[in-house]
């Protein structure tokens, strides 16, 4: 029927029925795009790689100003296997001397009395006497789970305090794929002798890059493991991993593997030869402080081939088909640990306003704009947020502190469109308040 009451002619009803059924059609098929752009969107920009951008779109992660490696690089140097603790003393004092957070010391000292040459029981106690953590490489076997010691013969007695020791095997290996990059790390493995409910008490055999951090920070390496669990780090609570964590390398890296210093150029490195030869000099002594720090780890170890002296399973992020240095992959997935324990997010006070100003102003776009428009202008502005913000920004470690506000507007919007459609006539008037684009005024606009 007309506007007067007359009724209309068959086709031209027929024509109203299409044009109706065509534009209801065209709105569920405009709602259903915008939606699953919105979640889309949503789920993409919630990765936790996101958190930094430079991991989400080039697949590298840039190198932690915390992370300082003492690499024994040159032919020339005298740190050669059988190491000469001597030497290695001569080359850590003066960066002990700095007080670091942690050490590491990724050399192959283990299973091999021949593979050193001095007293370890000694070279290890006057290590301790700085007072600063150091974490020593071993590869445990079965029979040396409960006593770490044992896998340095009898050259080791006793543990002195702030002496750890991280695993560079896998009891049991977690084989590649068809690609031949390995999908996990495990950071904690289990002892298979005993039950799961015996395990903490008895034996955690922790990863070497993890025990490391966890020195650093001064915690136990379960407390440790519950932080980054809390942000991202998937894994039983018996087996720790990082999932997926070679994929997002596999593209920057996998042409790069035949120089394993291609993999070190991010991070600040320190030439051991050059230390062990002026280490004591004033130039050095400034040089040293500038770069180590109470919140640096440094990281020592030998790259000058690409077998390396470290027996070592981590070959992950790179192609188990080659042999890259055990402290090069360490350093890679300890720089990922770094970065994964220390996520600094906006304070709830300062996100919980940011999240009530965008609904409000939400609600203010509404009250003027056609519910689709504003759904749209809302999604174009935080996509262009997000754009303008991966592509300004890429080069810099930043936070994007306005993704979950502008998601959480985007929210707001589509459940008022849900109410819209689900509650009846009755209170939709009750709801007027809250939904403007209902209103008599806004359909007078509307019909104007």
């Amino acid at each position: 029927m007309t506007s007067e009451g007359v009724p209309m002619p068959p086709k031209e009803s027929e024509k109203s029925f299409w044009k109706s059924l065509l534009e209801n059609w065209l709105s569920s098929i405009l709602t259903a795009i915008l939606s699953a752009l919105i979640f889309g969107s949503t789920i993409w920009i919630s990765e936790s790689e996101s958190l930094d951008l430079r991991f989400k779109f080039r697949g590298e992660i840039p190198g932690d100003s915390r992370l300082v490696l003492i690499d024994i690089d040159d032919a020339s140097t005298s740190l050669r296997p059988p190491w000469k603790l001597a030497e290695l003393e001569k080359l850590l004092r003066p960066v002990l001397e700095r007080h670091p957070a942690a050490v590491g010391i990724d050399l192959r000292f283990y299973d091999s009395p021949q593979n050193y040459e001095g007293n370890l029981q000694a070279f290890v106690d006057s290590l301790a006497g700085f007072s600063v953590p150091i974490v020593l490489a071993v590869a445990f076997s079965e029979g040396q789970l409960l006593k770490p010691e044992r896998a340095f013969g009898s050259e080791l007695q006793s543990i002195p305090p702030h002496v750890y020791f991280g695993s560079v095997t896998l009891i049991d290996p977690y084989y590649p794929e068809s690609d031949s990059v390995v999908r996990c790390v495990r950071l904690l493995m289990p002892n298979k002798n005993y039950p799961e409910s015996q395990f903490y008490e008895r034996s955690p055999i922790y990863a070497f890059s993890l025990q490391l951090l966890a020195a650093a920070k001064g915690i136990d390496p379960m407390q440790c493991l519950a932080e980054l669990a809390a942000s991202g780090l998937s894994g039983s609570p018996g087996e720790y991993h990082l999932i997926s964590y070679a994929n997002n390398y596999r593209h920057a890296y996998q042409k790069q593997l035949a120089q394993a210093d291609q993999l070190l150029d991010k991070f600040t490195s320190i030439p051991a030869r050059e230390l062990l030869e002026g280490g004591h000099t004033s130039e050095w002594k400034m040089r040293l402080a500038r770069q180590i720090n109470d919140s640096t780890i440094v990281l020592v170890g030998a790259t000058y081939e690409k077998n390396a002296p470290t027996e070592d399973w981590f070959r992950t992020p790179l192609s188990w088909n080659e042999n890259i240095s055990g402290v090069v992959v360490h350093a890679n997935i300890l720089n990922w640990l770094l970065r994964r324990s220390f996520i600094s997010e906006p304070g709830s006070l300062l996100t919980f306003f940011m999240t009530l100003g965008l609904i409000t102003l939400s609600w203010f776009v509404i009250h003027f704009i056609e519910f689709k428009k504003a759904v749209l202008i809302l999604v174009g502005v935080f996509l262009t947020y997000a754009l303008a913000t991966f592509l300004l920004f890429a080069s810099w470690e930043i936070w994007l502190p306005l993704i979950w506000p502008l998601r959480v507007a985007i929210y707001f919007v589509l459940l008022l469109g849900v109410l819209d459609g689900i509650l009846s006539y009755q209170w939709k008037k009750k709801l007027q308040w809250l939904m403007p684009y209902a209103s008599s005024s806004f359909l007078r606009r509307k019909r104007r």
